[in-house]
C-alpha cells in the first residue's frame, strides 16, 4: 500500500466518522464522534495542504468541545409523576415511541394492552413517568411483587435521555418510597447492558437490584 492510498484512507475514515456521528441519538456521543472524525480529517487536510479545510475542521472541533462542556454543566432537573392504568397520556406516549420501545421491549404491545384494561387497576401495577424540566424523559411500568419489591415490566428512556440518568433518578425515587428491591427480565443485549450499568445483578436469567 503506497503513501497516497494511506492518505486517502485517512480522509475517508474522517469523513465516515463525521457522517456516523449524525446518526447518534445522544448529543454527547454525536459531538464526541464528530470531534474524532474532525481531528482525523484535519490531519488529512494538513497532509494534502488544504489549509481552509483544516481551519474549518478546527472550528468544528472547537464548537463541539464547547457543546460537550455546556452539556456537562447543564443541570437535569428530574421529577417523577405517578400515573394510573388506562390514562390517555400513557396511550399517547406508547403511540409516540412505539417502534423505538419495541427495540428494547419486543412484547411492549402486550404490556400496554394488559395495563390499559380496567380490570388491571387492581393488579398492583404502578406507572412512573420521568420528566426532565418540561420534557418527558421516560416511562416505567412495574408490578408490585411484595410490599417493598417491584418487578419492572418496562423501563424506557426517550432517545435524548439515553445516558442512564433517567434510570438512576427513578431508582433513587423508588428507594425513597420504601422499595428495597427491583427485578427485571430481558433477552435484549442492549437492555442487559443498561441494567448492569445501573447495578443489577443477574441470577438465573433474572436481573435484580437492591436499593
Amino acid at each position: 500500500m503506497d503513501a497516497n492510498t494511506i492518505i486517502q484512507l485517512i480522509g475517508y475514515l474522517g469523513s465516515f466518522l463525521v457522517v456516523v456521528s449524525m446518526l447518534m441519538t445522544s448529543l454527547v456521543k454525536l459531538r464526541l464522534i464528530n470531534i474524532i472524525g474532525s481531528v482525523i480529517f484535519t490531519v488529512y487536510a494538513l497532509i494534502i495542504k488544504s489549509y481552509p479545510t483544516a481551519a474549518m475542521q478546527v472550528c468544528l472541533i472547537t464548537i463541539n468541545a464547547i457543546g460537550i462542556f455546556r452539556l456537562s454543566k447543564s443541570k437535569k432537573d428530574f421529577s417523577i409523576v405517578q400515573a394510573n392504568s388506562g390514562e390517555s397520556y400513557i396511550s399517547y406516549f406508547e403511540s409516540l415511541y412505539k417502534e423505538d420501545i419495541k427495540k428494547f421491549f419486543p412484547d411492549c404491545e402486550n404490556i400496554f394492552e394488559k395495563n390499559s384494561s380496567a380490570a388491571d387497576n387492581k393488579s398492583g401495577r404502578k406507572f412512573f413517568i420521568t420528566c426532565c424540566n418540561s420534557n418527558t424523559a421516560g416511562l416505567c411500568i412495574a408490578k408490585q411483587k411484595s410490599e417493598d419489591a417491584l418487578e419492572i415490566e418496562l423501563d424506557y428512556s426517550t432517545p435524548s435521555y439515553r445516558d442512564c440518568s433517567v434510570g438512576k433518578h427513578l431508582y433513587q425515587y423508588l428507594k425513597a418510597q420504601g422499595i428495597k428491591e427491583v427485578s427485571a427480565s430481558t433477552s435484549i443485549p442492549a437492555h442487559s447492558k443498561y441494567l448492569r450499568t445501573l447495578g443489577f445483578k443477574e441470577h438465573d436469567g433474572v436481573f435484580v437490584k437492591q436499593l
